[in-house]
């Protein structure tokens, strides 16, 4: 196997640097509207909660505390449907909060990054190795 000139090997070394790193855009592009995704279910879980919480305190407290006070006295009523809807909440709350430590950093993009990294410079020793070799 013939030696390349190290023009042709700087070339080739530039042309497949271009080549990969449109691939790791691509990558990372794809792995960041994956976890944006991810992200935006579990922001409107939250969202959803808050709403859920602050409507159903809206709508039903009335309700609920007027129908409990022919059973139990009226402030014993109003606690107690308090104490449900903040339950409610926080349980709702809490579901979307994991899903939003599920969303993770693009770890294919990093791990490619790293190995691009080691390849580029194993390349360049090797070349700078052929040059001081040929002078």
């Amino acid at each position: 196997m013939g030696e390349q000139p190290l023009g042709s090997l700087v070339s080739e070394f530039l042309e497949q640097g271009r080549h990969l790193l449109r691939a790791e855009f691509t990558l990372a592009r794809t792995e960041m509207r994956s976890e944006a995704k991810k992200a935006a279910a579990g922001g409107g879980m939250l969202a959803a909660g808050g709403v859920v919480l602050f409507l159903g305190a809206m709508a039903l407290v009335a309700f609920l505390v007027i129908a409990l006070a022919g059973v139990m006295p009226l402030w014993a009523s109003a606690l107690l449907v308090t104490v449900l809807l903040i339950a409610s909440g926080v349980g709702i709350a809490m579901v979307g909060a994991k899903r939003l430590k599920a969303v993770h950093a693009p770890r294919k993009t990093i791990q490619t990054l790293k190995e691009d990294s080691q390849w580029a410079s194993t390349t360049m020793r090797s070349a700078k190795s052929q040059m001081h070799g040929h002078a």
